[in-house]
């Protein structure tokens, strides 16, 4: 509040000797509108208080990210600089393309564009990219912790040039490249993710079965559970390997997937093997030819129980078949009645 009444003339009016700085204060403002308050603090006095006063506020400035808005509208081409900060509040690393008063393409975490300065120039730029948006976002998301993202990020801006001026044939085939580029490098480095959880699930679980077969031995070679297991594990894995290549497996963004996948074929590979192993014993599958052996339940050896395991590892859909054989309307169909 003010101390000193405000000084008033002989018609009972506001003296004109505050009145007119504050209505040049109010002119200035709406010409070059005040961004911080810092700026706002320099008019001073009682005609920056008044200016203040009297100025409306912009609708919904209390809302967070305000002054970036504010930051981003009055950003020219020339603040377009390596070491400044762009509208997102973000440190310029890298300047790709700048033509002279048209648009400058730079590095800012992402590949971003500052457009020209005259507002329909700049609108006329923005519809001019709008057709690859969905495919520069696409770019964005998988180049996200990429070791190849300097190689995508240089196609973006190329294809954001081209766009600009005006090929937009061009920038949707050199967006479209990086992207492809970029699937097939998260894909390599998926099978990678996946052999090496796969693998590494697999030791621990032999580690385990190992265990296992000390504290709990089989005595029979016919019922040697644990013996079947170990070779079903590496049926299995030598399965993963041989398939990996011809495989199609999650982006190496997705590793919960790799891990699930692998961990569940290993332990459908253990599991298998000890189901046939059973089903042999138990006069279920009273015989198995294998090339020209064929294995008997009388005739069970440890060698045979490393063979079936492994088999029953390796071919994920021995088991499941052997049991359809065995038991055609198990899926919970029902045979038509006659």
């Amino acid at each position: 509040m003010l101390d000193a009444p405000l000084p008033v003339a002989e018609n009972g009016t506001i003296s004109s000797s505050l009145t007119e700085p504050a209505q040049e204060g109010l002119t200035e403002n709406r010409e070059r509108p005040v961004d911080t308050p810092a700026q706002g603090r320099a008019q001073g006095g009682l005609t920056g208080l008044l200016g203040r006063a009297l100025r409306p506020r912009p609708a919904g400035s209390d809302r967070p990210g305000l002054d970036a808005e504010r930051v981003q509208k009055a950003l020219t081409l020339e603040d377009i600089r390596v070491g400044n900060v762009d509208g997102r509040g973000n440190r310029i690393t890298l300047i790709y393309v700048a033509q002279v008063d048209e648009y400058v393409i730079y590095q800012a975490g992402e590949v971003m564009v500052q457009y020209a300065d005259d507002p329909g120039k700049a609108q006329v730029q923005r519809k001019s990219i709008l057709p690859i948006s969905a495919l520069r976002a696409e770019v964005n998301a998988l180049a996200e912790g990429s070791q190849c993202r300097n190689i995508s990020d240089r196609q973006l801006a190329y294809g954001l040039q081209l766009a600009l001026d005006g090929d937009l044939d061009g920038a949707k085939a050199t967006i479209v490249a990086a992207k492809t580029a970029i699937l097939a490098k998260r894909a390599a480095n998926g099978r990678f993710q996946y052999l090496k959880w796969s693998f590494s699930t697999a030791a621990l679980l032999t580690l385990l079965l190992f265990l296992a077969s000390r504290l709990y031995p089989f005595a029979a070679a016919s019922s040697n559970l644990w013996l079947a297991a170990k070779a079903g594990l590496i049926g299995a894995v030598f399965s993963i390997a041989l398939g990996i290549r011809g495989r199609t497996v999650a982006l190496d963004t997705e590793r919960l997937d790799n891990i699930t996948d692998g961990a569940l074929r290993l332990l459908i590979g253990i599991i298998a093997a000890g189901v046939l192993l059973l089903m042999f014993a138990s006069g279920m599958a009273p015989s198995l030819t294998i090339g020209d052996a064929e294995f008997k339940p009388n005739t069970v050896t440890w060698q045979m129980v490393l063979v079936l395991g492994f088999v029953a590892g390796f071919l994920e859909r021995l088991v499941p078949d052997l049991l359809d054989e065995r038991n055609p309307q198990g899926n919970g169909t029902t045979a038509p009645r006659s």
